[in-house]
């Protein structure tokens, strides 16, 4: 039976960024990942200045190709669209090519990729954790790292089914070219909680829906989605979904530590995923070098996932609709909350 320091599950961001750091920490490490990369994902793609700040500074010298994008546009139902231009623009990618190349990154620098599928772990009485994947193998590791995604077997393992009042439905819709130059949001009562968006990518225009699961019954969020898209004149593309945790979890489990989207660590409001996958696969190679519980070495994030369900819960609130509704008569205010907000997030290299 192989053993090894720690073993990541999941080639995405969060997985990749984490193999990363700790092989440039000197910890031995490997990814297991099911997928063929380069393979597409449901996700924007669009990174925020705190985002893509913080990837420069963790991954030196990480390339990957992006459209700038810094036109805005807010609409509330019927009212006049909210329109700025942001501070700093937001990088849009194709997350099938952005993931790769963080993903050729890490082979770059050493990291080692085991072509497998993650089946189920258990803890010894040492702490050390065995881990099965379906081919049969096993592997004996010191930390199991779970950053495979929104649908993690290893979240599920440790926290059982989630509930799917605790989901949020993202539908998406693509068509091929380049033909707007900015993100456009739009927000009314035939689908709150939830907006309908459009992110100008690279090389493509990606249109989509996202809303809270209160049941099970994704024909009608489909069909309101499809819906939306006839009103705004889009009548070709590809469909795909997926369900994002609105649940941030904390492993029970010392040695097992939960990252990125398999640990629900994404904006409860906005839905943007990258900067947390970032932050979080920091702080665990900061809880693996330093012998320190991943509680404590991620404890700002968990705080801020907590106050984000606060914000989210306000915002589609009848109060808050209509605070957000009046402010969008003021560009200039909203231009100055989303800049600050973006940049807000400082991040100091231990």
């Amino acid at each position: 039976m192989r053993k090894i320091d720690v073993l990541i599950i999941g080639a995405g961001p969060a997985g990749t960024v984490c193999g990363s750091l700790l092989k440039r920490a000197g910890v031995e490490c490997a990814i297991v990942e099911h997928a063929t990369f380069p393979r597409d994902k449901v996700c924007g793609g669009g990174l925020t200045v705190k985002a893509w700040r913080l990837l420069d500074m963790l991954l030196p010298g990480v390339k990957y190709d992006f459209r700038p994008i810094d036109r805005m546009r807010v609409q509330f139902e019927d009212d006049p669209v909210c329109e700025f231009h942001a501070e700093f623009p937001i990088r849009m990618t194709l997350r099938k090519d952005f993931d790769n190349s963080l993903l050729q990154y890490y082979l770059d620098h050493g990291g080692e990729l085991i072509k497998g599928t993650f089946d189920r772990f258990e803890e010894m009485p040492d702490k050390r954790i065995l881990v099965t994947l379906r081919s049969g193998e096993q592997i004996d590791c010191r930390y199991l790292v779970g950053a495979d995604g929104a649908n993690s077997r290893i979240r599920r393992q440790v926290n059982g089914p989630i509930d799917p009042s605790l989901h949020v439905l993202f539908l998406e819709y693509y068509v091929n070219g380049i033909h707007d130059d900015d993100i456009f949001v739009h927000f009314s009562d035939q689908y709150k909680p939830g907006c309908f968006y459009k992110f100008p990518g690279n090389g493509r225009d990606m249109y989509g829906f996202a809303s809270l699961m209160t049941n099970n019954d994704f024909p009608a969020h489909r069909a309101k989605f499809l819906e939306t898209l006839r009103k705004y004149g889009v009548t070709e593309g590809r469909l795909r979904g997926a369900y994002i945790p609105r649940e941030t979890i904390k492993s029970p489990i010392e040695h097992v530590i939960l990252i990125g989207d398999a640990g629900g660590f994404a904006n409860k409001l906005t839905g943007e995923g990258l900067y947390d996958a970032f932050k979080t696969a920091y702080n665990a190679k900061q809880a693996i070098v330093e012998g320190k519980p991943f509680s404590e070495t991620n404890r700002e994030e968990f705080a801020k996932m907590e106050r984000q369900v606060k914000v989210f819960n306000f915002f589609f609130s009848k109060y808050g609709y209509r605070f957000a509704c009046w402010a969008m008569r003021y560009p200039k205010m909203i231009k100055w909350v989303f800049d600050a907000k973006m940049k807000r997030e400082t991040f100091l290299e231990k």
